[in-house]
């Protein structure tokens, strides 16, 4: 399994990276599950769910996405920018 330099993952906060072809912002960074939350840029709302499964308010759209592939052996194609990065140890 790679290893991702946590120093140069911290750069990554305030990043623009496409994500499913969205342009995201990372807006934290998960160092224990490998993983980055992204916001969308554009800031476009979603319905946001309580904890009972009712409506409760709108909220920015937001994913979690692993920064290593579902192997774990390489960096996840679904950020392709990360690659140009030079993100590994």
């Amino acid at each position: 399994m790679p290893r991702i330099d946590p120093e140069k993952l911290k750069k990554l906060l305030g990043q623009i990276l496409l994500y499913q072809g969205q342009a995201c912002q990372v807006i934290e960074i998960l160092s224990e599950e490998s993983a980055l939350v992204l916001r969308d840029h554009r800031d476009r709302k979603v319905l946001q769910a309580n904890q009972y499964g009712n409506a409760s308010g709108w909220a920015p759209r937001t994913f979690t996405v692993a920064l290593l592939d579902a192997r774990r052996d390489r960096l996840n194609p679904d950020l392709p920018r990360l690659a140009d990065l030079d993100l590994l140890v």
